[in-house]
């Protein structure tokens, strides 16, 4: 039994971000593009990935029907949504899935697809070669009873039998390789998660050190402000007390200039009645 292949047709150049994954897991995909599938055909067996615009399936359905091999085909259908409008003639072997796709999912799907295309391919085989079989064992029996046997006929014939284990266990060897494969996988896809979940723990405990370095920085902060408040108000009583002594100096300041102008007034009267004495004595003093 050949190896399944697998066609990725989209709209999209071969940079399709889809089509990398694929490429990264492991997949070999033919790249087609919907707008070219000039001498397209699909061998036997072929998984088909079919990413589109919605609204383009059904004539992209009806269009791709006609090449050889298709109808056989299991089809993988990338959908925004799966109501697709009722065609008239029926699609075999599909299945829609939803967008937005999960690259890993969808890689897992495909690799079931394939282990139980290959599977259900084995089962036709065997069923087929059992019904020969049958027919060699029946006639080698006959054989076995009657005169006309001969060594050459029996050889052939046990050489056929051996043929067919041989293919059944090429297929069975091949069906093992798949589960393998999809075993493999999983635990690449688990030793992924357990990596994921280590980083995001990390980064949680840098995000809680991080809160609890900003709640200290906080605090300080308002222990800051608390005591910046502290110091405004002192400072404000400060100059509240100065602005009372300096207002007190300037009453002061007024009313000793106002006594000093009296003083200054009642020395100027002193002065007249001493000059108006001096006088008056000297005119007595005259009289004399």
């Amino acid at each position: 039994m050949t190896d399944t292949e697998i066609i990725y047709i989209s709209q999209q150049n071969e940079e399709n971000k889809m089509l990398s994954h694929l490429i990264k897991y492991g997949f070999s995909p033919r790249w087609v593009n919907y707008n070219n599938t000039e001498n397209l055909n699909f061998p036997h067996p072929c998984v088909v990935i079919i990413d589109i615009d919605s609204n383009k399936i059904s004539t992209a359905l009806e269009n791709l029907s006609g090449y050889k091999g298709f109808d056989e085909a299991i089809k993988l259908i990338l959908v925004d949504n799966p109501d697709i409008p009722t065609l008239d003639w029926q699609v075999k072997n599909y299945d829609f899935i939803i967008r937005p796709v999960d690259s890993i999912n969808l890689s897992l799907l495909i690799e079931k697809t394939v282990l139980v295309d290959r599977y259900r391919n084995m089962m036709g085989l065997l069923a087929k070669e059992s019904e020969s079989r049958i027919g060699i064992l029946e006639h080698l029996i006959n054989l076995k009873g009657s005169a006309e046997s001969d060594f050459s006929t029996e050889r052939d014939l046990f050489l056929k039998v051996l043929d067919l284990e041989k293919k059944l266990l090429q297929e069975q060897l091949s069906l093992n390789e798949s589960i393998r494969n999809i075993a493999l996988f999983r635990k690449n896809e688990y030793i992924s998660m357990k990596d994921r979940i280590k980083a995001e723990e990390l980064l949680a405990d840098l995000r809680r050190k991080e809160l609890i370095d900003a709640r200290s920085t906080i605090s300080a902060q308002e222990n800051l402000i608390d005591f910046s408040s502290k110091e405004l108000h002192e400072a404000k009583k400060i100059i509240d007390a100065r602005e009372s002594v300096e207002e007190l100096g300037r009453l002061e300041a007024i009313q000793l200039h106002e006594e000093i102008k009296a003083l200054k007034k009642n020395i100027v009267e002193l002065e007249k009645e001493i000059a108006k004495l001096k006088k008056e004595n000297e005119e007595l003093k005259r009289k004399k």
